[in-house]
């Protein structure tokens, strides 16, 4: 292209004091500003930079090749140099010129706003992708079309790099093109001759206050996208989205000279949000676009992301994209790197990522988690170098106020020192408490605030000092890579530290490695075999011959359908090194090990009972380890109770918990094996049919406390009467650690039973007791159940505390106050119970409440069921139906033994009694709860007694109307298939 037609399109030429400029016209086959990229034939943009001016930097772009240059001075009287009044608005002029203008061939929206700006852009380009357009970005965290990403120094490139950009896209063919405007773009021309099809207003707040002489001034810039770029149409209107619920947003709309597109989560504006609900792991809402309504389900999550999804939607809308399109692509959008970015991890923690550096961003962000924050915050974060000074000490205030625990650190300090931004930061402090930083990780639950200028030393202390469910927050960087120092830029990704960190700590929490002098201590006996060469140590010991890892030791246990010792030559063919059999075992196949073994370096323990060396190796590792240990059983809620228990301590320990239904002579001990030296309590469940059973148990386990739920009229075959059950319950008292504690319920009818057996051992030197009578130490007052949960004030040490656990049932009073003594006896305060029970979700088959159609909600309770649980579960029917259709689905209680015909028709005079809607029963001891409920008042034409298809099938004809429906039989009627063949049946005839 000719210089005289690039000259055409020059605004505000002065004059060029080039001899020949009226006969020279040469071509130019580069527009540069950056003389050391000058090729020959280019025509050099000479530009005043905040570090360098181009002016200076002339004559070196004529001496690498160029023909010509664009300036608003030449003191040095060089040729060829064309002086304008603003080089970088001639630049923008020119580069358009000399890039064919590549903006008026492609659909061009601007966004612009202090926050929201790359989120809006992601969520933007999923809608046009979902269209079906090919999408470019040009935004923060890089610049991507074509399935390519480049980086990207500065959210809004020069004007030369933007058309150039532009230029490529077109060619390339892209057609929708989403550019983050930035303040710093619009007040240095970057965007200048550019073609906006629409722009987006997301909101202001305070930041670049070192660039902007106020937080007017920057408004002011913000601004010319909507006044400089944009005309109205023949109906005064045009495509522009501004969101009003920033207050900035508001008073734009009233400056404007033309209707624009209204955005807003609280106000009936042109597109609005509904019914918003918000979650850790997402959002929810109704989204209104000028009479279309669709309803949203974005894993982004916070009201501020909403606010971006809404002007994402309306400016697809303005654009003349369809709702269903919008719907799509929002619910598409799962991830925008370093905005509230989750980072996955396996040791139960919430961990986040996210860009927030100015006071406002942090506090939307701080402000969204604690909203449904299950635990507490931990937030890690700094203030970058060489920028405005004023937002370090609000943001740090900011920071204290809304977390539980923050990390001040480095962010980037450019030419800054660390320590010198961190002391700015620390003025606005000095209302919070310093936690020092030695101590820090050893009083994890003070409030308060810690210095560590090292920011992966920051994020690793954060990483260590949290518990279960807590929120880490990493905020400044978000997705940047790099972390500009004093010294250079070097790589550094918070996303990367955090999972490093992580993967840290989990290794913390590896099982306590066996010796063999540890096995030989353990199970009292050597190897019945010489180990040569390097004694093996085992990461493991296992009784599954299909998952034993290469460094494991072999258990073989023998079942009634199984033994483990024909599974040990091939383990020895395969590589184990070390087995743990019955006394003998190794002569009957001594030739074969010298065969498969000839080094000898297998190690072979001898005993006289397999199950009984799981036992104590389980012990030894559960002293070993330092642990402290709740136990808990009873004949109903101990399942429940202990999950409270978990959920409580790991608000204030790193706890180890059974998991599923590990409550017998294996699971127990396979339990206790995983525990490591970095655990401080372990929480067990024990589980019993016959006397003796859980003696055993408590031997190996050695409580510091002890629970019993309850006792009631279980496992009666084995046991013969309800006071047997109190007695074999009691036996967990036998195995107790010194200065233990028994935890009991108050309102059990063989309390003085238990606490007789708890009286007879002297190490336990504390008793509590819980319930709602006098009794108790721990009680609960006005209970109340709703559909979906239970309230109650529970009176602790004279104090009440509210509390509410998401499961209805009278008998989560119970449960709760059990846990919550347990809690007490471990030195856990009220807020931290109130905090774990808030996130106790029910353990599968036992009261979760199941919604499988608009009519059809089930109360799931088919885990297992006694006389007394399904009682309870009745009531909570009952409860919870409130006035609507309810209808019981039981099925036999088993091991009842000789009572079983009296407590089976106890159960049906129960739902009689209640005034249930309809009985369905299944199984040949149910037909005695149908007896008695006719005998007892219920119409016979509301009972019904079948196999489960049939009872699935009536109850899918029948229920019409909104019907709860509970689901209930002990754990070998298999109840939980009637709840599958509904679900079946409402798939095939919705």
């Amino acid at each position: 292209m000719k210089l005289s037609e690039l000259i055409k399109a020059c605004p505000g030429v002065h004059r060029s004091l080039c001899p020949t400029a009226e006969t020279s016209d040469p071509d130019i086959c580069l527009v540069c500003q950056h003389s050391g990229s000058i090729k020959p034939g280019a025509l050099f943009i000479a530009i005043k930079g905040f570090k360098a001016d181009g002016h200076d930097y002339m004559e070196q772009a004529f001496k690498n090749g160029a023909v010509a240059a664009i300036a608003e001075k030449n003191p040095d009287n060089l040729d060829n140099v064309i002086i304008v009044e603003n080089s970088r608005l001639a630049g923008a002029a020119i580069a358009d010129r000399f890039y064919g203008s590549p903006s008026k061939d492609l659909i061009l929206v601007g966004i612009t706003g202090t926050n929201g700006k790359t989120t809006t852009s992601f969520i933007l380009e999923n809608i046009f992708k979902t269209c079906g357009f090919s999408t470019g970005v040009i935004g923060t965290v890089n610049i991507r079309y074509n399935g390519r990403e480049y980086n990207n120094p500065v959210t809004t490139p020069d004007a030369i790099d933007l058309q150039k950009i532009l230029h490529d896209m077109k060619k390339q063919g892209v057609t929708h093109v989403i550019m983050e405007v930035s303040s710093h773009g619009l007040d240095l021309n970057r965007v200048d001759f550019c073609r906006f099809n629409a722009a987006i207003f997301t909101n202001l707040t305070q930041d670049h206050l070192d660039y902007h002489e106020s937080l007017e001034d920057y408004f002011k810039c913000k601004k010319k996208l909507f006044t400089d770029f944009f005309t109205p149409d023949n109906k005064g209107e045009c495509p522009v989205i501004i969101n009003t619920d920033d207050t900035y947003g508001r008073a734009l709309v009233n400056q404007l000279p033309y209707r624009c597109t209204c955005i807003s989560t609280r106000d009936d504006t042109r597109i609005c949000a509904k019914n918003f609900r918000e979650t850790i792991d997402g959002l929810k809402a109704d989204i209104s676009m000028e009479g279309s309504v669709i309803s949203i389900d974005s894993p982004l999550t916070g009201r501020f992301n909403l606010e971006n999804i809404l002007c994402a939607a309306a400016a697809a809308h303005v654009l003349g994209t369809d709702p269903e399109t919008i719907k799509t692509g929002i619910e598409n959008c799962s991830l925008i790197p370093g905005r509230l970015e989750k980072i996955k991890n396996c040791i139960g923690r919430h961990m986040f990522v996210d860009y927030a550096h100015t006071p406002d961003a942090l506090e939307s962000i701080l402000t969204t988690l604690r909203h449904m924050a299950p635990a507490r915050i931990i937030t890690v974060f700094g203030c970058g170098g060489d920028r405005d000074r004023s937002k370090r000490p609000v943001m740090g205030k900011l920071a204290c106020r809304n977390s539980d625990i923050v990390i001040v650190t480095s962010d980037n300090p450019r030419t800054q020192s660390p320590c010198a931004i961190i002391d700015d930061i620390l003025e606005g402090l000095a209302e919070f408490n310093r936690i020092p930083s030695e101590t820090g990780a050893q009083i994890p639950f003070e409030k308060g605030y810690m210095v560590e200028p090292d920011r992966g030393k920051a994020i690793e202390k954060a990483v260590f000092m949290s518990k279960a469910n807590d929120i880490i927050l990493v905020a400044g960087k978000g997705h940047e890579t790099y972390q500009i120092t004093g010294s250079g830029t070097i790589h550094f990704d918070d996303r990367e530290e955090l999972e490093k960190a992580a993967g840290k700590f989990a290794d913390m929490f590896m099982p306590i490695e066996w010796t063999l002098s540890d096995i030989e201590k353990a199970l009292d006996t050597a190897p019945v075999n010489p180990v040569s060469g390097t004694a093996p140590v085992f990461s493991e010991i296992s009784i599954d011959s299909r998952k034993i890892s290469d460094s494991g030791l072999f258990l073989a246990l023998r079942g009634e359908n199984f033994d483990g010792h024909d599974f040990v030559i091939p383990l020895i063919q395969k590589g184990i090194k070390g087995f743990i059999v019955k006394k003998g075992f190794s002569t009957t196949i001594d030739t074969k090990i010298a065969d498969i073994a000839p080094d000898n370096r297998i190690a072979i323990f001898e005993v006289s009972d397999t199950i009984d060396a799981l036992g104590r190796l389980a012990g030894f590792q559960r002293i070993r380890s330092g642990a402290k240990l709740v136990a808990v059983t009873g004949s109903s809620g101990k399942t429940t109770t202990r999950t409270l228990i978990e959920r409580i301590f790991e608000t204030r320990f790193n706890i180890h918990a059974a998991k599923g239904n590990f409550n017998n002579e294996i699971g127990l001990p396979l339990t206790l094996l995983q525990l490591s030296y970095a655990h401080e309590w372990a929480v067990v469940e024990m589980g019993m049919n016959h006397p003796g059973e859980i003696a055993r148990l408590t031997r190996i386990a050695m409580p510091d406390i002890a629970l019993i739920t309850n006792t009631a009229a279980v496992h009666l075959e084995g046991l013969g009467s309800v006071e047997n059950v109190a007695r074999a319950k009691a036996e967990i008292f036998e195995g107790m650690q010194d200065n233990s504690c028994a935890i009991l319920f108050a309102d059990d009818p063989r309390l003085e039973i238990l606490k007789e057996k708890a009286g007879e051992n002297k190490k336990i030197t504390r008793l509590i007791l819980f319930g709602s009578g006098k009794k108790a130490d721990i009680r609960a007052k006005n209970p109340e159940i709703s559909q979906d949960s239970t309230r109650f004030t529970a009176e602790i040490d004279g104090r009440a505390h509210e509390v509410k656990v998401k499961c209805p049932g009278f008998f989560m009073v119970d449960n709760c106050l059990g846990a919550m003594a347990a809690a007490g006896a471990a030195g856990i305060s009220p807020q931290y119970m109130q905090t774990g029970i808030k996130n106790f979700i029910p353990v599968a088959g036992r009261t979760n409440i199941r919604k499988l159609s608009e009519t059809i909600i089930v109360i799931d309770d088919t885990y297992n069921a006694n006389p007394a649980s399904t009682a309870q579960a009745l009531k909570t029917l009952k409860a919870v139906s409130r006035g609507h259709e309810c209808i019981a689905v039981l099925a036999d209680m088993l091991e009842l033994g000789e009572h079983s015909e009296q407590l089976h028709y106890m159960i049906g005079k129960k739902v009689a009694g209640l005034g249930i809607s309809r009985l369905f029963v299944h199984g040949e001891q149910s037909e005695i709860i149908a007896r008695a409920a006719v005998d007892n008042g219920m119409e016979k034409s509301r009972v019904f007694h079948g196999t489960k298809d049939e009872i699935a099938e009536k109850l899918v004809q029948i229920s019409k109307n909104k019907t709860w429906i509970l689901v209930k039989g002990s754990r070998g009627m298999a109840m939980e298939t009637v709840i599958d063949k509904i679900k079946t049946l409402l798939t095939i005839n919705p």
